[in-house]
């Protein structure tokens, strides 16, 4: 039960930094999590940079930022925001732009948001991380911060992963990569690229080594569809186009293309296309509106520019026509699911719908490519990297974990980066000769259900983003703006401030670090009028 017999805090200054919970000997002060911070798949304060928005301490909210992460700036673009799903606000007037005010943060304090904090002491150990996408970016920093000696092995030729070669710049740009894996590079984090484990390197090698080895190599190449016609030559990988239009390599697509998936990944590869000059864009998938997983201000964007969206059908087969052109048949998609919630799509018998065109573009999700690894090192079911699902460490080998896409399937970035520093955290502790459960999946201490405040709204509804005009949308121009210093302060106004701390106990000793070490004079500690 929440108390200000003895501590009184500020609502309106507490942005649940949780520095007074940990100084508490007495274990009198509780921390209320903010829904937003519960679903953040890094446990980031997004209340607090976004409560000190709202007071104009911009500069805190950034160091804020930084302490739980040196990739605002890709997160502010491309992050899937699960916090804002949870938001309070999000049945009334719309969730807070969190993610918008992560980028804002970002970009108008780089000198902040990829400042170097200081290393620990060298410990003389080496890891081997295997890609550079976002888990292996991620463990790579975490690992590097704990003192040891980083390297990042890749197969192409320019680190990244999917951050440099599956997302398009319109949505993130190169340079924002580049200076990520630069401020890597200043801590002492080595990259080596045109490196591909299971064919310039074995991983055996690598094991003998390294101390430790962490694979966090992706989901792998585009699923296939065991579709007649599939292997035409106007026949592409979602993937593949978003690669080689990075590669400054874009194919040839003609006047029509059609793209199969519901999904972020098909939506960016519709509106390459588009921005290819390809003038008729269809996007065809098996899910009905609601069950896109695709984000809803990317489909409302794709149909800005003209893509055309058909729901609830699926492709059966792919024939060449004489003129060049290909004619695709769909049909009725009847159920996506089984009894036991599998994915197992059921499609009518007969053809439904029937396209002809230059282009088809296949973003139907991703495979663990499978030669990389030894195949005693794959889950038999899933085919995917096993390792256990807490320490993500081999069941088999020891000294390897997984991360990422290559053990839990295709997930966003944000929950790739989480795995990575899952895998660091265990790295870090197996090098150290430490127990790797120990402290987790036991809780925080922290209070996760109670009653929020909502007398404390203020502002009006969720802000609308300000984006490029159609017209002057490219291949290589952000669509997105970054928030203004008036729009940032208007958004971050809306926050209710749920989270806080506060004495749950009644166990003070008015012994005060709780007061003395609150960054915003938050707390006051009400001692007896004797003591006082």
């Amino acid at each position: 039960m929440i108390s200000d017999v003895n501590i009184k805090v500020k609502r309106d200054l507490c942005y649940a930094c949780g520095i007074c919970v940990d100084r508490c000997i007495m274990d009198n002060l509780r921390l209320s999590l903010a829904p937003c911070r519960q679903a953040c798949p890094i446990d980031m304060n997004c209340q607090g940079y976004v409560r000190l928005i709202a007071q104009d301490r911009e500069k805190e909210a950034a160091e804020e930022l930084r302490r739980y992460t040196p990739f605002g700036a890709i997160l502010g673009r491309v992050c899937s925001h699960p916090c804002e799903a949870v938001c309070e606000r999000r049945d009334t007037d719309g969730p807070v732009h969190i993610r918008a005010l992560k980028r804002y943060l970002a970009d108008s304090y780089p000198e902040i948001s990829r400042h170097i904090l200081p290393l620990a002491p060298d410990t003389g150990l080496g890891v081997a991380i295997v890609g550079s996408g976002p888990s292996g970016l991620t463990a790579a920093y975490e690992l590097r911060q704990k003192g040891h000696r980083v390297r990042v092995l890749e197969s192409a030729p320019e680190p990244g992963g999917l951050l440099r070669y599956g997302i398009p710049s319109f949505r993130l740009p190169e340079d924002t990569v580049k200076r990520t894996v630069a401020t890597l590079e200043e801590m002492g984090v080595s990259f080596q690229t045109g490196k591909d484990v299971g064919q310039d390197l074995e991983l055996d090698r690598l094991e003998s080594e390294a101390d430790a080895v962490i694979l966090a190599t992706g989901a792998g190449p585009s699923k296939k569809l065991n579709l007649p016609g599939m292997n035409l030559s106007g026949a592409l990988q979602g993937l593949d186009l978003l690669r080689r239009v990075r590669e400054g390599n874009a194919p040839s697509l003609g006047k029509s293309a059609i793209v199969i998936g519901g999904g972020n990944s098909a939506v960016d590869a519709a509106l390459t296309c588009r921005r290819l000059g390809v003038a008729e864009v269809r996007m065809v998938c098996l899910e009905d509106p609601s069950q896109m997983p695709a984000f809803a201000l990317e489909l409302e964007e794709a149909r800005e520019e003209g893509v055309v969206i058909d729901n609830c059908w699926g492709p059966t087969r792919l024939v060449p026509k004489e003129n060049g052109q290909m004619e695709i048949e769909f049909s009725r998609c009847l159920s996506l699911f089984d009894d036991q919630g599998c994915f197992r799509p059921i499609l009518e018998q007969a053809c439904g719908l029937r396209f002809s065109t230059d282009s088809i573009v296949l973003a139907v999700g991703q495979e663990v490519k499978a030669d990389a690894v030894p195949e005693y090192l794959l889950d038999p079911s899933t085919k995917r990297l096993a390792a256990d699902s807490m320490t993500r460490q081999s069941l088999i080998r020891e000294k390897i974990f997984a991360c990422g896409d290559c053990h839990s399937g295709a997930g966003s970035v944000v929950e790739a980066m989480a795995s990575g520093r899952e895998a660091a955290i265990s790295a870090d502790r197996f090098l150290r000769g430490e127990g790797l459960h120990w402290g987790r999946g036991n809780g925080d201490g922290c209070i996760k259900e109670y009653e929020v405040d909502r007398s404390r709204a203020k502002g009006g509804k969720r802000g609308k983003l300000s984006r490029l005009a159609v017209e002057e949308r490219t291949l290589h121009l952000e669509v997105e703006r970054t928030l203004s210093s008036y729009e940032a302060r208007v958004e971050a106004e809306r926050c209710l401030s749920c989270g806080r701390a506060a004495e749950a106990n009644r166990t003070c000793w008015y012994c005060l670090p709780c007061e003395i070490e609150c960054p915003v004079k938050a707390l006051e500690v009400r001692m007896p009028y004797l003591v006082r």
